[in-house]
């Protein structure tokens, strides 16, 4: 771990952003293909309805995405700065904070979502042929909102302290779990568009538990103990202003596809 923290701050910049950029270049490769994989076997298995439904979801499912992002690239932000100063304390206290809110975040967004499921997903462009595929997948994807948003933002903390081939791995680890169950449950089970969002939802889980036996094995630089589980809430404007400009970014994406959608 000590050696990890001494290549950050002794090896050449260009070598760094080599190392370090490559594998977050395949994570967000690999992540991309979860939408792909779940169009070829929702296409193939459930039919044209179906697919539908996944282009009205899918800006639904970016908001978590954007949250988890921006409390994750903030947390990191934090972080780095925070080990670079030698204030292991601090990162670790941002971290532990980070963990705890976005969970917190993750599940209001669940309850509301859940209760308004069928108004969001009109609002996103869901016709009343599309509305049941639509209502199945995303009230299943939904339910696993925080190992989504607990692992994106866990991932980018992870990558702060220069373990970006670990997040590159717990990404792929998603990704295979999700293409492997995809045909399992929506053809071997005949779910359709419910099969997959259950796939979906125990990938993320899978990328969750690798995370969590990371930081709780020991191999983290961050030694996160219970009491830095208290949420320590004047961090939290530092970790939104850094965050905010991704979150942002990614929600005016999601919310293109409003009039995107209604034009179709």
């Amino acid at each position: 771990m000590q050696e990890r923290l001494d290549e950050l701050g002794n090896e050449s910049i260009a070598r760094l952003l080599i190392k370090y950029s490559t594998p977050a270049m395949i994570a967000m490769f690999v992540n991309s293909m979860y939408n792909l994989v779940d169009t070829i076997f929702v296409g193939y298995g459930a039919g044209t309805l179906a697919l539908a439904a996944l282009a009205v979801s899918w800006p639904v499912q970016m908001i978590v995405v954007a949250i988890g992002m921006a409390v994750g690239i903030g947390t990191a932000s934090v972080i780095s700065r925070s080990l670079g100063a030698g204030d292991h304390d601090r990162a670790e206290r941002v971290a532990g904070t980070s963990f705890v809110v976005i969970g917190v975040i993750a599940l209001a967004i669940t309850c509301i979502g859940l209760l308004f499921l069928q108004p969001l997903l009109r609002l996103f462009g869901a016709t009343e042929a599309i509305m049941p595929y639509a209502v199945d997948y995303l009230s299943i994807i939904f339910i696993g909102n925080f190992f989504l948003a607990s692992s994106i933002s866990a991932n980018n903390i992870i990558r702060s302290e220069g373990a970006a081939r670990v997040a590159m791995i717990s990404m792929i680890t998603g990704a295979v779990v999700n293409t492997i169950l995809d045909p399992i449950f929506i053809f071997g089970l005949d779910m359709g568009i419910r099969g997959a969002a259950i796939a979906t939802v125990i990938a993320n889980i899978s990328t969750f538990t690798f995370i969590s036996w990371y930081f709780l094995s020991g191999r983290s630089i961050l030694n996160i103990k219970r009491r830095h589980l208290i949420p320590d809430l004047n961090e939290l404007p530092e970790v939104a202003k850094i965050g905010s400009a991704t979150f942002f970014s990614m929600i005016v994406g999601s919310l293109m596809a409003i009039p995107i959608n209604g034009l179709i």
